[in-house]
């Protein structure tokens, strides 16, 4: 065979893999596409006669479940058993969830309870729960109630209103014990949540209250309330408020806490049992919050070599704060070999026997993780002296799985959202039936996406399955001429598209709960304030979402927080928590970065920072299809 045949053949194959996958290749809905498009007009204009009219005309069109959803929710008194039938019709798609939803809200409004009752399925929505619960007691059911009650009850954070009914009732038929009302009131104070713990002190019994009052004195001011003449009297709650406000006091001063437990010890006579466990939890504490000399306390001494493991895991991470290899080597050495085997203690246990001269061990140590595509991956690559590894392995399907999968009712609908660009609405739906697919499948379904250049789609359904090999598939270089115009380097651009695909997986009109808006999660209040310091016209709340505006913003950001900090690795914490947190941490740590990073108290900041890094690398080998940008030159190692 000719090198030309072999080339031809080649290209033959290509050609037919994307006729198969294209959508073109399936049921053309060109004509049927351009109807919905007038129904949907129509029906906005509430010109309902004519929406009706097209909307037979599409009865095998993979979008024709919007439709009959907006049938039967137009009208003023809605058909609670059409709706029921319309959920079963399309159990496949998130239209029914949203159906259901509307449902049950519907029917605890018109007090419609058997029919509420007979339909309810627990979606995960306390809120429906709590609905479903209300109607269960109106009608006066009452087996397992207790058992459904309390989960929700015991929260830390405020429940919904429709919960205010069901707690209510526990309450007044005496359901509601002191118990669960203490448990309660510590988890919210445990969570900083005061005035939820204040609130529900009104559920106890009078002979209690006295006792949740102290506690929260103690919760506001510890030092001064810990010592109280009122609680000389023993009671089942004491032992609790000496030790949260013990936990309170050792945050900010481990010697301090201990002289109160001795205190305590000597004036209120509790157990030794729970003077050792308190003393440890105070050690525990102070090894979280990196105070300083604690290692050399006498007490932490007769403490240093015992095997519970929350002491052995604040040991060895105060080790990497303070880099004390020796110390930190020991802790490893008894960890469970579940938790020693995870990249992060690899990692620092290669690093602890390099920074001690054994450089076999470590090389022997780091040797796997180097090889593998993550932060700690890319900084064990670094200490050998080695090329971080980046593969790109995408997918292995078939044609006939792609062919059998592109003719599903579920891809279908989801492709023609996405071409007709209703892409929230496309998310919506690929989250939902990624609940009941499999993994193999929703590969396959990955692929296909990428084939449409439906990049979100790729990277939300490898992220449900966790295949993460397919790297083109995953960081897409979205919006590349912003990106250009925005960074004066190459490393500039891989961290701010790393930056891009952390917050936001480039979805356009992301928005937190917090408020954060668009591609770079801006806050309103930075965005004004930038547009006012570059003096650039001011522009509306929602122009935030403009791609260009957004990146601009969120690139100017940055760069003002590295020429600020002149440290990658606290500008991509301050672009997440803020520079004044990053300050104060700093402040406290001044170890080397990678120490530093698991010093970091938010944890979603602390994996913030460490995705950061690791996509920023990914997209330096994405955009010049090998690594230019070295490990050194983003974080600072010490090695």
């Amino acid at each position: 065979i000719t090198l030309f045949t072999k080339m031809t053949y080649k290209k033959i194959l290509i050609i037919f893999f994307f006729f198969i996958v294209s959508p073109t290749h399936a049921n053309n809905y060109d004509i049927e596409r351009s109807k919905y498009v007038k129904a949907i007009k129509y029906y906005k204009n509430k010109n309902y006669k004519k929406f009706e009219i097209i909307k037979k005309e599409l009865i095998n069109y993979p979008l024709y479940a919007e439709l009959e959803y907006k049938s039967i929710h137009r009208k003023k008194n809605i058909n609670n058993t059409e709706v029921i039938r319309f959920i079963k019709k399309y159990k496949k798609s998130y239209l029914s969830e949203k159906a259901y939803i509307n449902l049950i809200y519907r029917l605890s409004a018109k007090n419609k309870m058997d029919m509420l009752i007979s339909n309810y399925v627990d979606i995960g929505s306390v809120d429906l729960n709590c609905l479903y619960i209300r109607a269960k007691i109106k009608k006066k059911y009452f087996s397992n109630i207790d058992a459904e009650i309390i989960p929700i009850w015991l929260s830390s954070k405020s429940q919904p209103k429709s919960c205010d009914f069901v707690f209510k009732w526990f309450y007044k038929n005496k359901k509601l014990s002191d118990e669960l009302v203490w448990q309660r009131i510590n988890m919210a104070l445990n969570a900083n949540n005061y005035y939820l713990a204040r609130y529900l002190k009104r559920f106890l019994s009078n002979k209690n209250k006295q006792w949740a009052s102290i506690l929260l004195k103690v919760h506001v001011n510890p030092k001064k309330n810990i010592l109280s003449s009122n609680l000389k009297k023993d009671n089942r709650y004491r032992n609790t408020i000496f030790s949260h406000g013990l936990d309170k006091i050792a945050l900010k001063d481990f010697v301090s806490a201990k002289k109160y437990l001795y205190k305590i010890k000597n004036k209120y006579k509790v157990s030794n049992e729970f003077f050792t466990k308190k003393i440890l939890e105070i050690f525990i504490i102070a090894l979280k919050s990196n105070q300083q000399n604690v290692i050399y306390d006498k007490d932490f001494l007769l403490l240093k070599n015992n095997n519970n493991l929350d002491f052995t895991l604040a040991f060895a991470n105060y080790s990497i704060f303070n880099t004390d290899w020796r110390n930190l080597l020991k802790s490893i050495e008894k960890m469970p070999q579940k938790i020693s085997q995870e990249e992060k203690w690899l990692y620092w246990k290669g690093k602890a026997l390099y920074k001690i001269g054994d450089r076999n061990s470590s090389k022997n140590t780091l040797s796997d993780l180097s090889l593998r595509r993550s932060y700690y991956g890319f900084l064990a690559s670094h200490i050998l002296d080695k090329q971080i590894s980046i593969v790109d392995i995408p997918y292995n399907t078939t044609l006939n799985k792609l062919k059998k999968i592109k003719e599903s009712f579920e891809i279908k609908r989801l492709y023609e959202l996405y071409i007709l660009g209703r892409k929230r609405e496309a998310r919506k739906e690929l989250n939902f039936i990624s609940k009941d697919i499999d993994d193999t499948t929703l590969n396959n379904m990955s692929v296909l996406f990428k084939s449409w250049g439906w990049n979100v789609g790729s990277i939300l359904g490898y992220g449900k399955t966790k295949y993460f090999d397919d790297v083109d598939a995953r960081f897409p270089i979205m919006y590349e001429k912003y990106f250009d115009e925005y960074s004066k380097t190459n490393l500039q651009k891989s961290l701010l598209l790393g930056i891009a695909r952390k917050e936001s997986i480039f979805i356009q009109y992301a928005k937190s709960s917090a408020g954060a808006m668009g591609i770079m999660q801006i806050m309103p209040k930075t965005a004004f304030w930038v547009l006012k310091r570059t003096k650039s016209k001011k522009v509306s709340k929602n122009y935030l979402y403009n791609k260009k505006m957004n990146i601009f913003i969120g690139s100017y950001y940055f760069k003002y927080l590295l020429s600020k900090r002149k440290s990658y690795v606290e500008s991509i914490a301050a672009y997440n928590a803020g520079p004044s947190s990053v300050s104060k941490w700093r402040s406290l740590n001044k170890a080397p970065e990678d120490s530093w990073i698991e010093f970091i108290p938010y944890v979603e900041t602390r994996k913030y920072v460490k995705l950061v890094l690791e996509y920023s690398l990914v997209y330096d080998w994405v955009l010049n299809k090998k690594n230019t940008i070295r490990v050194s030159q983003l974080i600072n190692i010490d090695k």
